[in-house]
């Protein structure tokens, strides 16, 4: 397997057409454009300038990329975001912002980061997420470590990198509050049974029994 596009960005559809590929790319700096390269996808010519107008007049929060060695030994990456039009000295509320699955990944170069992360960060929120054991893109062992383990292993990992986040200067400790849905709603309702640093939380369509989805889910 040869890595062709970065981490960063996402590549979010493609097609081939004899020696070169065009591409929509997503990432941080803008929510997406069109480009040509070459098949091995170098020198790529962006084609498209549809969002330019509108991201001259917005403020973009950047993600820091940070890790965590959990109690398995594997390393988890998650992502701290500060508020959009932050101001020096003022302290802003903490979103911990968890993905489905179990098995999806999140990072700068997914949709998500532009349907919720910047939207949380222009209201004043900083974001903090991360790919708890059990999300796909690391390997089967780490896709596999959350295996008859939905809330305590992954809440550790999300929680850690919670906890971490919160050091920031920046944060209101006192205005944390959580979100997820499916997979991620479930583990909102766990860890709010179980960790009470949160002042709100809001589980979204969340798999609560298994019996019953799997009996009703649409899935």
């Amino acid at each position: 397997v040869e890595k062709l596009t970065d981490f960063n960005t996402g590549i979010t559809a493609f097609d081939i057409a004899k020696d070169k590929i065009a591409f929509a790319k997503t990432e941080v700096k803008n929510p997406s454009e069109l480009y040509v390269a070459d098949l091995s996808v170098k020198n790529p010519v962006k084609i498209t300038s549809l969002n330019d107008d509108w991201l001259s007049a917005k403020a973009i929060s950047f993600p820091e990329k940070r890790t965590y060695k959990n109690s398995k030994g594997l390393i988890v990456e998650y992502w701290i975001m500060k508020p959009a039009n932050m101001e020096n000295g003022k302290k802003y509320p903490l979103l911990l912002n968890m993905h489905g699955g179990p098995t999806a990944m999140w990072g700068p170069g997914e949709s998500s980061m532009w349907h919720e992360f910047q939207y949380f960060c222009s209201q004043g929120y900083g974001v903090v997420y991360a790919n708890p054991r059990g999300s796909g893109g690391y390997g089967k062992d780490f896709q596999f470590a959350n295996y008859q383990d939905w809330g305590t292993g992954p809440a550790e990992d999300v929680l850690a990198a919670a906890s971490d986040a919160a050091k920031e200067a920046w944060v209101d400790t006192s205005k944390q509050v959580l979100t997820g849905g499916s997979y991620a709603g479930y583990l909102t309702a766990w860890i709010v049974g179980h960790d009470h640093r949160f002042k709100a939380a809001f589980a979204q369509r969340g798999v609560y029994d298994l019996t019953t989805f799997m009996g009703e889910g649409n899935a």
